[in-house]
C-alpha cells in the first residue's frame, strides 16, 4: 500500500480537498553551443614543433604528420662535406645553410624538412617554419634504406610541385653510389600529376664529376662527397 501524507482539516466538516498542483513547465530546451573553432594549422605547426625539439625529424604530407629519425652519421658526413664544398660560395654570395627549416609543399599545408637547403641571405617565407620552394637555391636529401623511395619518388614530385630550383639527391644505398640532380621544375605540377616533375636531370656515379648550374656554377667531386 502506497503510503500518503494526511490532509489536515476541520474536526466536523473536512474541506473540499486541494486541487491539484499545476504540472511543471516544462523545462527550457537547451540552446546550442556553437564550438570554437579549431585552428587546424596552428596544431600542426605545433605538434611538429614539438616532435622537432624532441629529436624527431617531423613532416606534413597530405595533411598528415609523418615522424622519421634524425639522419644517421653516414648523411651527416655526407652533408658535412658538401657543405664544405659549397661555403666558398656562401660566403662570397651571402648565403644561407639549413638543415631544421622546411619548405613549403603546395596546394595544402605540407611541408618536408631537407637534409640540407640553400637559400638566399633573404629567403621568401611561407610563415615561421617554412620557406618558398621558389626562393631557395639548392634542397638536398641523402637517402638511407629507409627513405630512399620515398626521396626519389614524393619528394622529387613534392619539391617540383613547390618550385624548388635544384634538388639534390645523394644515394649512399644504391650500387653503384649515386648522385641526381633535379633542374627546371614544371610550372603547373598537380599532387596527382604522372608527369616527370623536373625537365632535366643528371645523374652519376660515384667518382664522376657533377656540375651546379648557376648561381653557383661549380663542380662537386661525389667520390670525395662520400668520402
Amino acid at each position: 500500500m502506497a503510503l500518503t501524507k494526511p490532509v489536515k482539516s476541520g474536526r466536523h466538516h473536512p474541506g473540499p480537498a486541494p486541487a491539484p498542483a499545476p504540472p511543471p513547465e516544462p523545462a527550457p530546451a537547451p540552446q546550442p553551443v556553437e564550438a570554437e573553432p579549431l585552428d587546424g594549422e596552428d596544431e600542426i605547426q605545433q605538434l611538429c614543433q614539438e616532435l622537432n625539439d624532441a629529436g624527431y625529424k617531423a613532416e606534413v604530407t597530405f595533411g598528415q604528420v609523418v615522424v622519421s629519425p634524425w639522419m644517421g652519421q653516414e648523411s651527416a658526413d655526407v652533408v658535412d662535406r658538401l657543405a664544405d664544398m659549397l661555403f666558398p660560395a656562401k660566403l662570397l654570395n651571402g648565403w644561407r645553410f639549413y638543415q631544421n627549416w622546411a619548405v613549403y609543399i603546395p596546394p595544402f599545408l605540407d611541408h618536408r624538412l631537407p637534409d640540407f637547403m640553400v637559400t638566399p641571405g633573404e629567403a621568401e617565407r611561407f610563415d615561421r617554419m617554412r620557406v618558398y620552394g621558389h626562393s631557395t637555391l639548392l634542397v638536398v636529401e641523402v637517402c638511407s634504406p629507409g627513405t630512399r623511395i620515398v626521396d626519389w619518388e614524393d619528394k622529387t614530385l613534392e619539391y617540383g610541385r613547390a618550385r624548388v630550383p635544384l634538388f639534390l639527391i645523394v644515394d649512399p644505398v644504391m650500387t653503384p653510389r649515386t648522385v641526381a640532380l633535379f633542374s627546371d621544375p614544371l610550372p603547373d605540377l598537380a599532387p596527382d600529376d604522372d608527369r616527370k616533375p623536373y625537365r632535366q636531370v643528371v645523374m652519376v656515379q660515384e667518382g664522376a664529376t657533377l656540375e651546379l648550374p648557376p648561381p653557383f656554377g661549380l663542380k662537386i667531386d661525389t667520390g670525395a662527397l662520400f668520402g
